[in-house]
């Protein structure tokens, strides 16, 4: 389920025409931790000082956000992420997850949807670090 908030986000418009916010993450300056919410059953929680790095790129036409944290990585793919990219560079995204992909057409074109996100073990590349 997606909340109705009045905050960022895009909109949809219901049956009877009224305009509705929908989100699918939540800014808040004062984040201690990431929660990735990846359905009503699962979620997961991140400490913000295990963020070791984020990156941003393209991909067939939609962003693609990479978040490394000391033992999981998250890839999360959707369209104008750069919005999200900033508020994760500040530590500030509270909460995000996936919203449902009956809505992608519906969002408004510059609101920040995700469209599925990724989590997994970070991969320890013993050796990696050298830079010759």
């Amino acid at each position: 389920m997606i909340k109705a908030t009045q905050s960022e986000a895009r909109t949809q418009a219901s049956a009877d025409g009224e305009q509705k916010q929908l989100i699918c993450w939540n800014k808040d300056a004062q984040a201690q931790c990431l929660r990735v919410e990846l359905s009503d059953d699962h979620s997961f929680i991140f400490p913000y000082t295990h963020l070791t790095f984020a990156s941003m790129e393209r991909e067939e036409g939609r962003d693609v956000l990479t978040a490394s944290f000391t033992t999981h990585d998250l890839r999360i793919v959707g369209k104008n992420l750069r919005e999200l990219g900033i508020a994760l560079q500040r530590l500030a995204v509270d909460w995000i997850k996936p919203a449902p992909a009956r809505y992608a057409v519906l969002a408004v074109s510059d609101a920040v949807f995700v469209e599925t996100i990724q989590v997994s073990e970070a991969s320890s590349e013993a050796g990696s670090d050298d830079a010759s």
